[in-house]
């Protein structure tokens, strides 16, 4: 029995020692297979590393594919994506990085490296290759655009120069972008075995040239941009492909006629054909461009009529645009294109009379149609019934025609008419009195007709900028004859609207004051936009090591350089302690600033929101401001840098750079003045608000806090108990004397600060310099407008800029900022005009400038005149980004057009 018992117990010793050694080695089995699967293989790690020193990245522990967040790993522990985008990374791309054997994705876009691409031979199943925005040099090696898995190359923004290798060996690519890279050559065979390829972006290339025959080869094609080359010979068909979408080549030198065949693409959107004034011949049926959008042959040679129903099947178009050309026709009955915004058809030969167009009613609410420019053709007639039923139409120009007929008092039913231009035609009769009660309208030109009868309560609209000379025999009507609406009617109206507003202004002082007597700091987190980002006390001191770095100051506090943990470089503009800026208007101007996105904004990035702690994150604009480079200051950077280099690039702009620099600024208050609903007013545009990227773009800054602007006088009281201004606003000399004076904020306001921003690049002086050489002028804008008089610009252009310009093309800046100066603000462009200016100025210098702002000697610029894939291009870029309309939209209006009030932005 107790032998029994020992042997038991004996096996039952045996049986837990085997348990226990089982379940340690089934234990040790699962840690050594987690630890080979969280392994990179060596190549990978030891590539890893030396990608971390050279770029001084952050240090990792453990897991690289746990920890490192730009990068991105698959199932069996190797590197699937390589994500270094927009890290501010300079240098050379080591060969090392061709160890990601397995890497699927390499994106090192938007940064500075430089020197050679590697050839990538090792990674054999890279598919997407993003490289743009660098100053990658000496061209595309071969062995790039040939690798065989690739799918997805963009290259583009990198003055990569050289020819464009065939490509064989990469039949699977589905996008090729290369825009603005400076290529050379003709490129008939560089792409015409790649019958996959879907997106090809080659734009803004002008060396580039020959024939583009071979993209009748390309099946898959959707969307080509070939502007601004030197393309020439006949159109392409592009008749293999069955999903073009997109056909961009404008501003090339293509001849002959429109192939029939083009006009088949059912699914085509955007076509660009303007600007080959070699291209002639008439138009093609257009019954199958069903899906056109915007329709753009301006400035070419094109001829003969366009009959009725020629756009019958284009139901979606939103922009014609054919001025320039030789047409001798136009449709007369548009009714049935309900999506119209503009139309353009100036300076033609057409004959017949003005075409029936879409009501208000009829068009959808985001598609309007605002602008008619059917001027310096051979209309006859009277001006359709329809047309005064387009109650959102902004502007309308019929001006050197042979219309006639009396104009009715349905004129006055166009609420939002803010230009109208109606000289030397054939009118007759009274010009309706209604004309007088359109509260938008600015500009009415009615010269050289047949009037006999003008009201007085139209010319007693000083507001409104107007001309009727030359209508033999006309009178002035007086209030008690009719003229459309009885003085009466006119008075009480203006009586009981002055008397609404009146109490209503009482009413919103009343709590607006009541309100801020409150104390202000009644704002939480949920009442900020959710798209903004949220930072604490803590991490603005942690972002800004301590605010070690001061960056700038003013009156509204300090600004101080930071980086993000992703190593993304901010401006934290923290308040002074004792500011008395409200909630409200914190609150205001962080909605403001989150839904402005563009490319020539600064953009913002976060907040801090706590106690009484405000503070706002920006972007970091490493080059400082216009005012910086223009003055020679010395450069503030994050280390306190004074590197010779970049205190010599502050030193001098050329002339091109600093032409560039006026475009990116134009760009950015455009958008704000006519993209924006309602429109934005900046309230301080000045060279210390114009700032700086890397590569010399320029964005707008300090918008600052927003409020609904007025035609009216604001009250008397200079500054609320905030210390916000409530009535004049902005830096002098940069003001607009119209605003000071009268208190009248408009749009307008913004021209003429950035006309003395303009003379400011032109002369190299500051606004309020109190000596100006050889001169009694008193002020920068009438030394300059003197020595134009007297023809001696030479004087007054910075002498740094000496030979640098072209003497025709700096007369047209001069004048342009001069004419954004004008004491009358009916007398100013409107910025989509000063935009489109300096454009044509840059074009006229026979230069080209890339996206760093560095003089080249090409023919044109791309990089202002934008298209919808450049666009779509920044807003993959950054979170901030927006795209903005075609230039190619860009009508021709009067000189003298819309001034818009809208929101105001000023300087916090």
């Amino acid at each position: 029995m107790l032998g029994m018992s020992v042997r038991h117990a004996n096996m039952s010793c045996k049986v837990s020692a085997c348990l226990l050694f089982s379940i340690t080695l089934f234990c040790s089995m699962v840690l050594m297979q987690i630890s080979v699967g969280n392994a990179l293989v060596p190549e990978e790690e030891r590539a890893l590393e030396i990608l971390r020193e050279r770029f001084d990245l952050p240090v990792w522990t453990g897991d690289p594919c746990s920890t490192v967040q730009w990068i991105t790993c698959s199932s069996s522990s190797v590197v699937s994506q390589l994500n270094l985008q927009q890290r501010n990374l300079v240098g050379t791309i080591p060969a090392e990085i061709g160890e990601f054997r397995s890497t699927v994705e390499l994106i090192l876009s938007v940064n500075r490296l430089s020197g050679p691409l590697p050839d990538l031979l090792n990674m054999t199943v890279l598919e997407s290759l993003e490289l743009e925005e660098n100053n990658l040099t000496g061209g595309i090696p071969p062995a790039i655009v040939n690798h065989g898995s690739l799918s997805m190359l963009n290259l583009s923004y990198n003055p990569l120069g050289g020819p464009i290798p065939a490509i064989t060996g990469a039949s699977g690519l589905t996008t090729i972008d290369l825009t603005q890279t400076q290529v050379t050559g003709s490129i008939l065979d560089s792409f015409k075995n790649l019958r996959q390829l879907v997106n090809l972006y080659l734009g803004n290339n002008p060396q580039l040239n020959g024939s583009v025959s071979f993209l009748d080869q390309l099946y898959n094609l959707k969307s080509f941009n070939g502007s601004h080359c030197g393309f020439s010979g006949g159109l392409p068909t592009i008749q293999n492909s069955g999903g073009l979408e997109l056909l961009d080549l404008q501003m090339n030198d293509f001849s002959g006629v429109i192939p029939d065949v083009l006009f088949a693409h059912q699914s085509l959107r955007t076509l660009y054909l303007n600007n080959n004034p070699k291209l002639s011949g008439g138009i093609p049926v257009m019954d199958l461009l069903k899906g056109l959008v915007d329709f753009m042959i301006h400035d070419c040679d094109f001829s003969g009529p366009l009959h009725d129903g020629v756009f019958a099947y284009n139901l979606q178009l939103e922009v014609i645009g054919i001025w320039n050309n030789r047409f001798t026709s136009f449709p007369t009955d548009l009714q049935a294109l309900v999506n119209l915004r503009e139309i353009d058809v100036h300076s033609n030969d057409i004959i017949g009379g003005l075409p029936e167009l879409p009501s208000a009613a009829n068009q959808t609410a985001n598609r309007v149609l605002t602008r008619l420019t059917f001027s310096n053709n051979q209309f006859n007639g009277e001006i359709p019934s329809s047309w005064y039923k387009l109650t959102n139409l902004q502007g309308m120009n019929l001006s050197r025609n042979r219309l006639s007929g009396q104009l009715p008092e349905q004129l006055g039913d166009l609420i939002n008419l803010e230009t109208l231009d109606l000289s030397n035609n054939q009118f007759t009769g009274n010009v309706p009195g209604t004309i007088a009660l359109l509260p938008k309208l600015k500009l009415l030109l009615l010269d050289n007709n047949g009037f006999t009868g003008i009201p007085r309560s139209l010319l007693d609209r000083e507001d409104i900028k107007k001309s009727y000379a030359n209508n033999p025999g006309i009178r002035i009507l007086e209030s008690n004859k009719k003229s459309g609406v009885p003085a009466g009617i006119i008075v009480g109206a203006i009586i009981g609207t002055c008397a609404i507003i009146g109490v209503l202004i009482t009413v919103f002082i009343f709590y607006s004051r009541k309100s801020k007597r409150k104390g202000g700091d009644e704002i939480s987190q949920a009442d900020m936009p959710p798209s903004v980002q949220s930072f604490t006390r803590k991490q603005i001191k942690e972002l800004t090591e301590n605010y070690k770095t001061s960056v700038g100051k003013g009156g509204f506090g300090s600004v101080y350089y930071g980086k993000l943990a992703d190593g993304r470089e901010v401006a934290v503009k923290v308040r002074k302690a004792d500011s008395k800026q409200g909630s409200a208007e914190f609150l205001n101007e962080v909605r403001l600033l989150s839904r402005l996105h563009h490319r020539n904004l600064v953009s913002l990035v976060g907040y801090c929101l706590e106690a009484n702690q405000r503070m706002l994150v920006y972007d970091f604009m490493s080059q400082g401001t216009l005012e910086d480079h223009l003055y020679s200051k010395v450069p503030v950077s994050r280390d306190q840098s004074t590197n010779p280099e970049d205190s010599s690039r502050r030193k001098r702009l050329p002339w091109k750079t600093r032409l560039s620099i006026a475009i990116y600024a134009a760009k950015g208050l455009e958008y704000l003045h006519h993209d924006c609903n309602p429109p934005v007013i900046h309230r301080d545009v000045k060279s210390s608000n114009i700032l700086l990227t890397r590569k010399l773009i320029a964005k707008v800054g300090d918008l600052g806090i927003s409020k609904q602007a007025s035609d009216k006088k604001d009250s008397d009281e200079e500054f609320n108990k905030s210390g916000v201004s409530t009535v004049i606003k902005g830096t002098f000399g940069y003001m607009d004397p119209e605003y000071f004076t009268r208190r009248r904020l408009t749009t307008k306001s913004d021209v003429y600060s950035f006309g003395m921003v303009l003379l400011e690049i032109i002369t190299g002086k500051r606004p309020l310099t109190q000596k100006f050489p050889d001169s009694g002028a008193g002020n920068l804008r009438e030394w300059v407008r003197n020595a134009v008089n007297a023809d001696q610009l030479e004087l007054v252009t910075d002498p740094e800029l000496h030979g640098q310009y072209d003497k025709e093309v700096m007369l047209k800046v001069v004048q342009l900022a001069l004419s954004c100066t004008h004491f009358s603000s009916l007398e100013r462009p409107d910025m989509r005009e000063v935009a489109r200016s300096l454009t044509q100025a840059l074009h006229m210098e026979g230069d080209y400038l890339d996206d760093s702002g560095i003089s080249s000697a090409l023919s044109k610029t791309r990089e202002i005149v934008s298209t919808s894939r450049e666009e779509e291009i920044l807003e993959a870029r950054s979170a901030h980004a927006s795209s903005s309309s075609f230039s190619s939209t860009a009508f021709s209006y009067p000189s003298r057009s819309t001034e818009t009030t809208g929101i105001v932005a000023s300087q916090t």
